[in-house]
């Protein structure tokens, strides 16, 4: 019997992305082309464009993003089997079609030269829709630069305003000199970046991708050995995915945060997901001013488990704590391009939490010393439509968002199952994504604390995250997907002061 693919999962929109690489300074770049394309049912391309950067000053290589999207034709329709019928891959000649170069030199030497086709592609795709603009940037971001500096000497203020409202940039590190000038410039352009000094790339979060990550992280998968077996396979795989030659994929995290896996979310790169975390640099009183409002730089999270069995407090941990979720996820992605057999290979379990299924996240509002049943039995695996057997559910506080447990102060989290635990599969291990708390079992009761103010922001509301991840272990590759619980404060928790939580510092 062939399977019903609209009982996959569905999502409530495909974010628009206009990607910037500077493919070719070294492998890495199209390492991650290959992974995104393997994403982007679940996204809108609007363009990919090859850039210039510190790396690769005075070329693009537009021709290398053309092979790759070319390998991509071989299995384009192998992949479409695998997905619910709204949410196709896009066709490979449109995929060529967005291809576009910046201009090939370094930095603010593009303001010099002509407007690029790069830099048109960018501002027509920006005025198309009055929806978001995502754009990881892999590279340089002269292009971009090149495209505001034309809107703001074409463009009334006012529509210059509103176009620049719909851009969301993710760049990885600063790798020429105008993302500094943009940000100076424009400081009302929604940009995340790891600041640090120039060159100072040893601290940019998106190390926690690869070896870069430090003692606490597993680098089985991210080196070529396992790369080898599990990526660099099919047609596909084998003849458009590079190996490693000094990180693996240092850019992908610029579009894992908008992988629809209801752990990200499009809008708050605060809460965390695959693609890391990050924070206004300054408290909400100055953001709410207008001051830097749109500028997310590294943070941390704190004691996270690594392999080691050490607890671990950084920036970078913030993406490596989901390694084995991202790579088993790509692997069975991979898979994928191999067969137009659903029955093969796996595919991601949807989740539903009392009730409520899709990507975005289940708030509720709460009062102090209530307690709620959270209840994923209504979950549903396409590999085994019929049982729930091969899937383990866990259950997880977020604490670091809210700065809950925060230097061991402030309010703790009772989660606690509402039925037996439930054994773990062996190849997922006893931890989960480094979180040394949490709880296995389908339906779980989660007690609310009493409402204290936030140490880090003031805020006297402040919601707690609670995480469920649901892993499908009916095929070769583990599979995860998740649903985010909101627990918001109403206006009467009756806050404790803030003075009284910095007793004792």
């Amino acid at each position: 019997m062939s399977p019903d693919l609209n009982k996959l999962a569905t999502f409530p929109s495909k974010p628009r992305i206009f990607i910037l690489t500077d493919v070719l300074n070294e492998p890495d770049d199209s390492q991650s082309l290959v992974r995104y394309l393997l994403y982007s049912n679940e996204f809108d391309t609007r363009g990919i464009c090859a850039v210039t950067s510190t790396w690769l000053r005075s070329s693009t290589h537009p021709e290398e993003l053309r092979r790759i999207i070319t390998a991509y034709a071989n299995v384009v329709n192998n992949l479409n089997n695998h997905v619910h019928p709204a949410f196709k891959y896009q066709c490979a000649d449109e995929l060529l079609s967005l291809v576009t170069s910046g201009p090939p030199v370094y930095g603010k030497k593009a303001f010099k030269e002509p407007l690029s086709d790069g830099a048109q592609r960018l501002l027509d795709a920006l005025r198309e829709s009055p929806e978001p603009l995502y754009i990881p940037v892999w590279g340089g971001v002269n292009t971009l630069a090149q495209a505001l500096k034309d809107l703001d000497e074409t463009a009334s203020p006012e529509e210059a305003t509103t176009q620049r409202a719909k851009l969301r940039v993710y760049s990885i590190s600063d790798q020429d000199d105008t993302g500094v000038w943009i940000r100076a410039k424009f400081p009302d352009v929604f940009f995340i970046v790891s600041a640090h000094g120039w060159n100072e790339y040893s601290q940019g979060s998106w190390l926690g991708m690869n070896i870069g990550g430090g003692d606490g992280a597993d680098h089985t998968k991210v080196l070529n050995p396992w790369l080898e077996k599990h990526i660099r396979v099919g047609d596909f795989g084998a003849e458009a995915y590079p190996p490693v030659k000094f990180g693996m994929e240092g850019d992908t995290p610029s579009f894992l945060w908008l992988v629809q896996n209801g752990l990200g979310h499009r809008d708050h790169i605060e809460w965390g997901g695959w693609g890391g975390r990050y924070a206004r640099p300054q408290a909400e009183a100055d953001w709410e001013e207008g001051i830097d409002a749109n500028h997310f730089h590294n943070v941390a999270d704190c004691g996270v488990v690594g392999i080691d069995g050490k607890l671990h407090n950084d920036h970078r941990s913030t993406i490596w704590r989901w390694r084995d979720a991202m790579q088993d996820d790509f692997a069975a992605r991979m898979q994928w391009t191999l067969t137009k057999r659903f029955d093969e290979v796996g595919h991601p379990p949807v989740v539903a939490v009392n009730g409520h299924g899709g990507v975005e996240p289940l708030i509720l509002k709460v009062k102090p010393h209530e307690k709620h049943i959270l209840d994923a039995s209504g979950t549903s695996n396409p590999d085994s439509p019929n049982s729930d057997s091969d899937l383990d559910y866990v259950w997880m506080l977020y604490s670091d968002i809210n700065c809950f447990h925060f230097f061991g102060r402030g309010p703790t989290v009772e989660i606690s199952a509402e039925e037996e635990d439930l054994p773990s599969d062996p190849r997922l291990g006893d931890d989960v994504a480094g979180f040394a708390s949490h709880t296995r079992a389908r339906r779980v009761r989660v007690t609310v604390p009493q409402a204290e103010r936030n140490i880090q922001t003031g805020l006297v509301t402040p919601d707690f995250h609670v995480l469920l991840q649901v892993t499908n272990t009916a095929r070769s590759y583990p599979i995860r997907r998740y649903k985010r619980v909101i627990f918001s404060y109403v206006d009467d928790g009756s806050p404790v002061p803030l003075g009284k939580i910095l007793e004792g510092f």
